[in-house]
């Protein structure tokens, strides 16, 4: 059971602008080399069939509907995932959307060790960022790659708060994404002898 007064909590500050700007430049060198990746393995005459063939716009209607139902098989794995580490289950869990990014957002209302939570986000970047990838290119098919990209973009966030994480100590307990914090980390506070 967590008690947290045996534990000093430090703040990790990030307002959306910069998570933002930090995720597309994080994914931008990713988005170069799948798109190189993908160019070398075609021809460039697939890219341009892509565009020019009757059925583009119902092709884009079904990726958009596709793009959200990855998300949201996502959130829900994401959701499972950190219920089965949290005390009070699925009662803890909170779905919201970042009002600045339209983005829908799963979070935690109660902390959960620091490794447990990063196992969450693995499996969200793992559904969300790089499934559709490899999927894109088994199907072969440009719009594809981009839709793949639109996937990754919704899993930048998630992308940083990994890497943010992987400083901190695994035994320290996290809440993530609180407002304009990005998380609020639970470090043990250090046992004083009294002599």
């Amino acid at each position: 059971m967590f008690d947290k007064e045996k534990y000093n909590a430090a703040e990790r500050f990030a307002t959306v602008k910069k998570t933002n700007f930090l995720s597309f430049a994080l994914l931008l060198p990713l988005y170069v080399i799948g798109t190189a990746a993908y160019l070398l393995q075609r021809d460039y005459a697939n890219i341009f069939v892509t565009f020019f063939k009757a059925t583009f716009l119902l092709e884009i209607i079904i990726l958009a509907v596709g793009v959200f139902v990855i998300l949201a098989v996502a959130l829900v794995a994401k959701a499972v995932i950190l219920s089965l580490f949290a005390e009070n289950g699925f009662e803890s869990i909170k779905f919201k959307l970042i009002k600045e990014t339209q983005k829908p957002y799963c979070c935690l209302t109660e902390p959960i060790k620091v490794g447990q939570y990063q196992l969450a986000l693995a499996v969200y970047i793992l559904i969300m960022g790089i499934m559709p990838y490899v999927i894109s290119l088994i199907l072969g098919d440009f719009i594809f790659v981009l839709a793949s990209f639109v996937c990754a973009c919704f899993a930048g966030t998630d992308i940083l708060l990994l890497a943010a994480l992987a400083g901190e100590k695994k035994g320290s307990y996290v809440v993530d994404f609180d407002g304009f914090m990005l998380y609020r980390i639970y470090e043990e506070r250090e046992q004083q002898n009294d002599k």
